[in-house]
């Protein structure tokens, strides 16, 4: 006995209305995968969780963060730029493997504005510049007149050579006049026990990173890289208000994707990363994590993206890095 067809004209009606649909009206069928180009525990992974979680929700598809740690981003990264770009596979980077690193590291064979296509800046920090030192009254001034009175004997640490807390100090050497020893330590944890216990006297880093030692007593802030004072340290002045010029930079944290991935899909992302972006839960997270959220157009994400490159490049030469 013959089957009715009436089930098969059905599902191939169905096929059909699905294919005309649009692509974003698609997006997603399957898990997202968000890769962290770091190990588990740092300032990324926690943001990229954050964004997991509430991204899920709103796509209806779990957003799976997956940690691709080495070679200072490059490696997670690099595998990013080389997987389909269908928007399934997604990218929470920073200014290291986005905008340093690939004007730095040999091993870094994508380059950020032609291999990622931008979806949203998710939120920025600045930097700050803190000693542990206990002696009353010491300040910027005070911590440049020593170095000055004695040439290359400042420790500063940093998170290895051309990471951002590297080119912070070195910049605000520069804009000093001074000659610090740069102690490079592989990753900012490893450089900030050893400020904390005396071996090296002074490091350049992420506000989020450090505010909770400045908050305990054991670190001292001296100024933030930002022209403007940073909201979640309102009292510690900038380098420019003491008289340091040329200093005006902040880590940002950008959600990108493949290059090719459909314009509608990139939109949709940014779309609902926005809306997210504007959660009374998700703005405190960040302000706990020393962080300001950003968002904007996807039109935006491109230009920083562009301006940030080209900025970036310009403090690399102006310190003296070249590639390794």
């Amino acid at each position: 006995m013959l089957k009715p067809a009436f089930p098969l004209v059905v599902s191939a009606f169905l096929a059909l209305a699905l294919i005309s649909l649009p692509v974003a009206a698609q997006y997603p069928q399957k898990p997202v995968r968000l890769v962290v180009p770091y190990a588990p525990g740092g300032g990324t992974d926690s943001i990229a969780r954050l964004l997991a979680e509430k991204l899920a929700g709103r796509l209806g598809q779990p957003v799976v963060v997956e940690n691709k740690g080495g070679a200072s981003g490059i490696i997670g990264s690099d595998a990013v730029a080389k997987s389909p770009a269908d928007g399934y596979t997604l990218l929470l980077a920073g200014v290291g493997p986005l905008a340093v690193s690939p004007s730095l590291i040999q091993k870094a064979r994508y380059q950020p504005t032609k291999d990622f296509v931008p979806i949203v800046k998710v939120s920025s920090a600045a930097m700050v510049l803190v000693t542990a030192s206990k002696k009353p009254g010491e300040g910027l001034k005070e911590l440049v007149e020593y170095a000055r009175n004695k040439p290359g004997q400042l420790t500063v640490a940093n998170a290895g050579d051309g990471s951002p807390q590297h080119i912070c100090a070195a910049m605000f050497a520069r804009s000093a006049g001074i000659t610090v020893n740069h102690i490079a330590y592989k990753g900012a944890a490893n450089a900030i026990t050893d400020l904390l216990g005396g071996t090296v006297q002074v490091l350049c880093d992420n506000v989020g990173t450090v505010r909770p030692f400045i908050q305990a007593g054991k670190l001292r802030p001296l100024a933030v890289s930002t022209r403007k004072r940073a909201e979640a340290l309102p009292d510690v002045p900038t380098f420019e208000a003491q008289g340091l010029h040329g200093i005006d930079f902040a880590l940002w944290f950008m959600l990108v994707a493949p290059a090719g991935t459909p314009t509608e899909v990139v939109t949709r992302l940014n779309n609902e990363v926005n809306a997210i972006l504007k959660q009374p839960d998700v703005i405190q997270k960040l302000h706990d994590n020393g962080s300001e959220p950003a968002g904007g157009p996807v039109t935006s994400a491109n230009q920083f993206l562009a301006k940030e490159n080209a900025a970036w490049l310009e403090m690399v030469r102006a310190i003296g890095l070249t590639k390794q």
